[in-house]
């Protein structure tokens, strides 16, 4: 899976560093694009009609204690899609995308869900 930090989301870092952003990238989204991820893309693809989840905030250790922040969320797919990216983000709708991954195709029916944990390492 690729998956990249945004150079948005690295803007936001250290805004939160200098304190001037606030807002907690929690908000995880899906969708069916296919181009791979770059460090320049300020959304998913192509989002699917699902609304974004507000995942579970947490902070987890990769390497060093405390060095990973990670959010946990589960969306439900309300139709039968191929699902192929998911970003995170700091709003519900719009807002910015600090994380973007394009995966290999998950093919889902109506009902089926998937379980995302998106980490941003701090190395």
């Amino acid at each position: 899976m690729a998956t990249v930090f945004t150079n948005t989301g690295k803007a936001k870092l250290v805004d939160a560093l200098d304190n001037t952003q606030l807002t907690r990238p929690t908000y995880i989204g899906w969708g069916t694009g296919s181009t791979a991820a770059a460090a320049t893309d300020t959304g998913l693809e192509t989002a699917s009609s699902e609304a974004r989840t507000n995942g579970t905030p947490s902070q987890v250790t990769t390497t060093v204690a405390g060095d990973t922040f990670q959010v946990v969320g589960t969306i439900t797919s309300t139709s039968s899609q191929t699902i192929s990216e998911a970003a995170l983000f700091d709003a519900s709708t719009s807002g910015n995308c600090y994380v973007h991954g394009v995966f290999t195709d998950i093919a889902l029916g109506n009902g089926d869900s998937i379980a995302f944990t998106v980490k941003i390492v701090v190395a």
